[in-house]
């Protein structure tokens, strides 16, 4: 059984409801047919941890950012800043998760049907091997061992053929995006640590050696 048959199977598997709205968001901007992905704005992400609880309700109908298949990540750069990591549903030449895959066929693949990466549950051999988080340039797929040991991945909340991610429609800063790709996606593959790299770079130019640190950070302490 896959992750999206097991889903369709739950009472807590649809997605939050939506209406019968025409597009995402309050703009109810189409939504995109064909491939696609949700884009990160993260310069708009306020890290109000919104979209995290939104996947969890959506897939399991529990409010527990560990089972998100969105996360946010917190830094100081030096001022907080927060960058969110989900799923980009990779080209076929770029999905390093399933290529990693010692399961033929792999677990975790990309349903050309669905539009969207889709795990066996069944047959994942879960947080003990790991090998598709590993390969993933962003650290993706994510494993609650306790409750759910497969890999989590971004299947847009596809029901039904509509894919509608609730992630999306609960943003109230707009820093998520439902849309096709039309820009390359390297920036969205990387780790959470680079991008937060580059956003300090973009905010604060100054080298670290030129920022003046406070005591505690030189000395230690509190």
């Amino acid at each position: 059984m896959t992750d999206e048959e097991r889903k369709k199977s739950s009472s807590v598997g649809n997605p939050l409801p939506s209406g019968e709205q025409e597009g995402w968001g309050v703009e109810e901007i189409p939504y995109p047919q064909g491939v696609a992905y949700i884009n990160t704005r993260w310069d708009l992400c306020t890290g109000c941890g919104a979209c995290e609880m939104a996947c969890a309700m959506a897939h399991y109908g529990v409010i527990n950012r560990e089972l998100s298949r969105i996360r946010i990540y917190r830094y100081l750069l030096p001022v907080p800043k927060s960058v969110q990591t989900v799923c980009s549903q990779c080209s076929e030449q770029e999905r390093e998760c399933e290529k990693a895959c010692p399961v033929d066929p792999p677990v975790i693949h990309y349903d050309e049907t669905l539009q969207h990466m889709v795990v066996d549950v069944d047959r994942c051999l879960g947080s003990s091997c790991a090998q598709c988080r590993e390969a993933c340039p962003a650290k993706v797929p994510r494993f609650y061992p306790s409750e759910h040991d497969y890999a989590m991945v971004c299947d847009l909340c596809e029901t039904g053929g509509k894919r509608r991610p609730q992630c999306v429609e609960i943003c109230p800063n707009q820093a998520l995006e439902f849309m096709s790709p039309k820009f390359p996606q390297h920036m969205e593959r990387i780790h959470p640590d680079e991008k937060a790299a580059s956003l300090r770079k973009r905010l604060y130019p100054l080298r670290e050696d030129q920022i003046i640190k406070v005591p505690e950070e030189i000395w230690g302490g509190k």
